[in-house]
C-alpha cells in the first residue's frame, strides 16, 4: 500500500479524499469494493453521492486504499 500524502487543494471532507483517491487510482467502485471487503452497493451509491458511508466502511475503504488521516497543521504544546 502507498504511503503517498493526497493532496488536496481545499482540504475537503473525508469523504472527499476517500472519492478522490478512488478516482485517481481507476479504481470502480466494484474494485475498490472488493479490494477493502465491504458492499459493492454502499461504494457504488457513495460515489453517486446517494448516500453516506459508515465508519466501518471508511475505515476499511482508507485502509485498503492506503490512506491515513493527517491533521495539516500540529496543535500547539500543551493544548
Amino acid at each position: 500500500m502507498s504511503d503517498r500524502k493526497l493532496e488536496r487543494d481545499d482540504g475537503g471532507p473525508i469523504s472527499k479524499g476517500l472519492k478522490e483517491a478512488i478516482s485517481e487510482r481507476g479504481l470502480t467502485a466494484y474494485a475498490a469494493a472488493k479490494q477493502a471487503g465491504v458492499s459493492v452497493d454502499a461504494v457504488q451509491r457513495f460515489l453517486n453521492e446517494e448516500r453516506g458511508l459508515n465508519l466501518t466502511t471508511a475505515d476499511k475503504l482508507a485502509d485498503a486504499l492506503g490512506l491515513t488521516l493527517c491533521p495539516d497543521e500540529q496543535p500547539p504544546v500543551g493544548t
